[in-house]
């Protein structure tokens, strides 16, 4: 059944698509002024944002559900895993004049999701390519898909830091980030994924902090790795990290979940694709995900076969190609009614070498339906 959503603020569902999808670079480097000035910035972002998941949530859990303790719960494990980022979600909650419980709880919303134990929807296909030439860089792009009603609820953040490190990440209105890249060319590919100990001790790490803490603070891949090694997450999904600098280029997914992470290493022809289940040998037992969305592995066979041949000297272009098409379900923008809420919001598309992001409203074939 489709979820129908209803703005407190008195916006229609159209005029909420209308709202322009922006840029967005900081000016300030400390974590809470940043948040400050973000929150004030994009105050009516940020509450259609909460206001959505508020009603997700209710959705999911009932009209008991206590978003505040949930918030509450989420703040505490942000704030033990990563105080910087906790200080910033403080300040676009006094900037956006909301509660702090609010903003910790959109950037926990994977993690309530799976606490409320809701029917998982298929999203999200990420490709990297390695490539033969140790000289020409990576190629690494993805689809995000997620709810339509989130079609213009999405940002690109540029944040520059004290040090002169940058961190730019593609996320949602209040979350503090997802699909990304940094100044010391290390790029991060964000997929969902699925286990069957989600949920089951209440609220960690949530996993989109995590994918932020590793832009901001990581140079390479491997230490990357070894900060996520540690991760104490609640809730599942892959961050598939590729780096391309002076000393060459790498890949490795790291499957978080709940007691993990998962690893998976590039194929021997530097192919490393991820949809939504786990790919590591000793976790895919328990993943319930392809038994229930068996079009994860219907949207990953497409990928690794349409890009087979391709390997050797990868191009953004052929990636996009592949991902076009939609009988795999990759490239995922019906209109409402004709299937799940869960379309393809945006493809995006890392450059590594230019420590650049590129994302495009839409699926990959150029088409959208909202």
């Amino acid at each position: 059944m489709r979820i129908t959503f209803r703005s407190e603020f008195g916006v229609s569902r159209n005029e909420m698509l209308n709202i322009v999808i922006r840029a967005y670079t900081s000016s300030v480097n400390d974590p809470f002024d940043r948040g400050h000035e973000f929150g004030r910035a994009h105050a009516v972002q940020v509450a259609r944002t909460v206001d959505l998941y508020r009603q997700v949530f209710h959705q999911r859990g009932g009209l008991h559900v206590d978003i505040d303790d949930l918030g509450t719960r989420g703040l505490k494990a942000i704030e033990a895993w990563a105080p910087e980022l906790a200080e910033e979600i403080s300040g676009i909650a006094e900037g956006a004049r909301l509660p702090v419980t609010d903003i910790a709880a959109i950037n926990a919303r994977t993690e309530i999701l799976a606490l409320l134990d809701g029917p998982p929807a298929s999203e999200c296909s990420a490709v990297v390519l390695l490539g033969e030439d140790e000289q020409s860089p990576p190629v690494a792009v993805q689809t995000w898909d997620w709810m339509r009603e989130m079609a213009d609820g999405w940002l690109v953040w540029t944040i520059p830091h004290a040090d002169g490190r940058v961190t730019k990440t593609l996320t949602e209105y209040g979350v503090v980030g997802k699909i990304g890249v940094n100044g010391s060319g290390l790029g991060l590919l964000f997929t969902r994924l699925h286990h069957d100990d989600d949920g089951e001790d209440g609220i960690g790490l949530p996993v989109h902090v995590a994918a932020r803490r590793v832009l901001d603070e990581c140079d390479t891949v491997t230490s990357a790795a070894y900060l996520l090694a540690h991760a104490p997450v609640s809730a599942s999904s892959s961050l598939n990290l590729v780096s391309y600098g002076e000393d060459g280029k790498t890949a490795i997914s790291a499957e978080l979940h709940p007691g993990g992470p998962g690893w998976t290493t590039p194929e021997d022809d530097g192919m490393l694709v991820h949809t939504n289940h786990f790919l590591d040998p000793r976790v895919v037992p328990h993943d319930p995900f392809p038994r229930q969305h068996p079009g994860t592995l219907i949207r990953r066979d497409l990928l690794r076969r349409g890009l087979r041949g391709h390997t050797a000297e990868p191009s953004t272009e052929k990636v996009k190609e592949v991902m076009s098409r939609h009988a795999g379900g990759v490239c995922h923008h019906k209109a409402p009614g004709q299937d799940d809420d869960h379309i393809t919001l945006a493809t995006v598309e890392l450059d590594l070498p230019n420590r650049d992001l590129v994302a495009t409203a839409g699926g990959p074939c150029g088409g959208r339906t909202w």
